[in-house]
């Protein structure tokens, strides 16, 4: 029996020390009360063990049968067990009492530990600091500051209980400088004339704990006296641990906002991609739209729809056809229209006749002269202006987009505007939203519009002159407008529907035009085109005599230019051999001769027009009947410029 009796203890020896039943080092690691109370525990379990196998060794006899063998082991390990159990829960009860700030810590950690995997925000992250804190240590009183970004300011993030005096702390005060030193201030270990110590007793604090990050001060965690004594060495510990967590959930914070930022960053850019790709696809189908367009054979525009008003454009030549027909098409649409072509062709006709039979023609039709405005009126012309937003702004004045609400805008020489007015262009463009001048409040508009030019507007983007996004919302429906010598059929009838319009305002009604100078008119170039027309057609009203117009009752640089032409002819019917004799043929054929011709009297008539108008060339580009900007280009390149 003492074999047996000695083989269970060998047992239990080795079982308590490979399993660590007793778990000396949970004991040697306990405060003293603690270690006191398990250590008499556990002599109680030994010697209650020890009882129960000496007494059931002296129940048996010296060699026990088989029986007696088994009933001993199995009492002894029942007892065992049942010991086992009772000093579980012994400890259990010796834990809970002794170690209540281990499983505060544990909670704490838990709760630290959530924040962090769920990467909340700086302020909540401060909030559970403080708060986890000040609950386990037993403080009424603490808060945190946090610094932003490269800001030299600590600011108040959270606090408990009594707000602090100080809601910002600068990089520079004495308790940021000891903390980035140390790494924490308590009071108690501070000397009374410290300026550190001042400044947190001044916040209510006790203890400061700097929230570091690889040497950098991300913020500062302040806790007041505790409720019950001073805070304990394992005390400023645990706040240093909970402070680094902390400062680690920061940076990682901060990461995250980073990562956030890029992604937003990179879909803006994928927003911006994909928005460029539709705008090409929007390009390509306009070109093979005008492509369809261009290939329409000419007898489509006879019964291709409703007719067409428009008041003023006179003509039946195939170019008037075809441009009445594009009309028709782009009328009832939406969208922005560019017209291009020379100045004097009638693009404002054209315009108006978009609105005309489009379904804003109720509303109102405003049209806005951009090249005859500096970039500031033209600003305050087609946004407005509130008072006081410039000098002599003594009211309030609307814009020509907002009188034209509901309606359209016709914008002339739209190359002519400023690059600075070019981008408000733009906004109304895409958002139909502007602001007055002088003022931030946004007016909304729903206005179509219609832009006009003579000028080559892709060589002003290449001179950086115009803006290519701008150009690309106005040309979304061109409309090339055919200059007059392109369709000299219809010069007779412009020439006698101006010729009836100017009899009658002169009282002299039934006026007609003899052969000779109906082919005088068609022989001509027109450089300033219809508006050039029509007022040859005012001057042979103003001169004529009787009811029939002749030659020399036209301008006299029409006439010249045609006597050029005509000179010109004559000279390629004579033989070679007289050109030769009188030393004036040079090599040239008869239409280079009248492209000579027509150059020397265009610059004998820009001459003239300057003279008369004492050098003004707005009031010679008026009486020419032609654009400003077609002046300057016409005596820039005869070398008048």
């Amino acid at each position: 029996m003492f074999t047996a009796s000695l083989c269970l203890t060998a047992a239990f020896t080795i079982s308590i020390t490979r399993y660590r039943l007793l778990q000396l080092d949970q004991l040697l690691s306990s405060g003293v009360v603690y270690f006191l109370l398990s250590f008499l525990a556990g002599l109680v379990y030994y010697g209650i063990a020890f009882a129960g196998l000496v007494l059931v060794n002296s129940q048996s006899g010296e060699w026990p049968s088989l029986m007696q063998a088994l009933l001993v082991s199995s009492t002894a390990l029942v007892l065992l067990v049942a010991l086992d159990l009772m000093r579980g829960r012994l400890k259990s009860v010796l834990d809970h009492h002794f170690r209540r700030e281990k499983h505060q810590l544990d909670r704490t950690w838990r709760r630290m530990s959530e924040a962090i995997e769920q990467l909340v925000d700086s302020p909540t992250l401060a909030r559970r600091l403080l708060q986890t804190s000040a609950e386990l240590l037993g403080t009424a009183r603490g808060s945190v500051y946090l610094r932003e970004g490269d800001s030299p300011l600590y600011g108040l993030t959270h606090a408990l209980g009594a707000a602090p005096a100080l809601t910002e702390l600068s990089f520079g005060c004495p308790l940021i400088e000891a903390v980035s030193e140390h790494g924490a201030a308590t009071a108690r270990l501070l000397l009374n004339a410290d300026p550190a110590r001042r400044q947190l007793l001044f916040l209510g604090g006790e203890t400061a704990h700097g929230l570091q990050h690889e040497g950098e001060l991300l913020g500062l965690l302040v806790l007041g006296p505790k409720e019950a004594g001073t805070y304990t060495p394992e005390d400023l510990n645990l706040l240093t641990a909970f402070a680094q967590i902390t400062a680690l959930a920061l940076v990682s914070t901060k990461g995250h906002r980073t990562i956030d930022g890029l992604n937003r960053e990179l879909q803006g850019k994928v927003e911006k991609i994909a928005e460029q790709h539709r705008r090409i696809l929007a390009l390509q189908s306009q070109l093979a739209n005008r492509k369809a367009l261009a290939e329409i054979p000419a007898v489509v525009y006879k019964d291709a729809g409703p007719p067409v008003t428009v008041d003023g454009l006179i003509g039946s030549s195939p170019q008037v056809r075809q441009l009445l027909h594009l009309v028709r098409k782009v009328a009832p649409t939406p969208s922005a229209v560019l017209l291009r072509g020379e100045s004097g062709t009638g693009k404002g006709l054209l315009a108006r006749a978009i609105h005309d039979n489009s379904p804003r023609a109720a509303k109102p039709f405003v049209t806005v002269h951009c090249s005859d405005l500096a970039p500031s009126l033209l600003e305050s012309e087609l946004f407005g202006h509130v008072k006081g937003a410039f000098t002599n702004a003594i009211r309030d004045k609307e814009g020509r987009f907002e009188a034209a609400h509901g309606g359209t805008v016709f914008l002339d020489e739209i190359g002519d505007v400023a690059p600075e007015v070019q981008i408000k262009l733009l906004r109304v463009l895409q958002e139909m939203t502007f602001e007055r001048v002088g003022s931030s409040q946004s007016v909304q508009v729903d206005v179509r519009v219609v832009a006009a030019t003579h000028q080559d507007l892709e060589a002003l983007i290449r001179q950086g002159r115009f803006r290519e996004d701008l150009y690309y919302r106005l040309n979304v429906l061109p409309l090339a407008v055919p200059p007059l010598r392109e369709r000299a059929e219809d010069v007779p009838e412009l020439a006698l529907h101006f010729l009836r319009i100017y009899g009658q305002r002169a009282d002299k009604p039934g006026l007609q035009i003899d052969d000779d100078a109906l082919v005088l008119l068609k022989s001509y170039d027109w450089p300033g085109n219809v508006r050039q027309l029509e007022n040859a057609m005012e001057h042979a009203v103003a001169f004529v005599d009787g009811s029939m117009v002749t030659i020399h009752n036209l301008p006299p640089d029409i006439a010249a230019a045609v006597e050029g032409l005509n000179a010109a002819a004559e000279l390629a019917q004579r033989p070679a051999g007289v050109f030769a004799r009188a030393g004036a043929y040079d090599g040239r054929d008869s239409t280079s001769r009248f492209q000579v011709e027509q150059e020397r009297r265009e610059r004998e008539l820009l001459v003239r027009a300057l003279a008369t108008a004492a050098g003004n060339k707005a009031e010679a580009a008026r009486a020419l009947g032609m654009a400003r900007s077609t002046l300057l280009s016409r005596l820039k390149r005869l070398g008048l410029g």
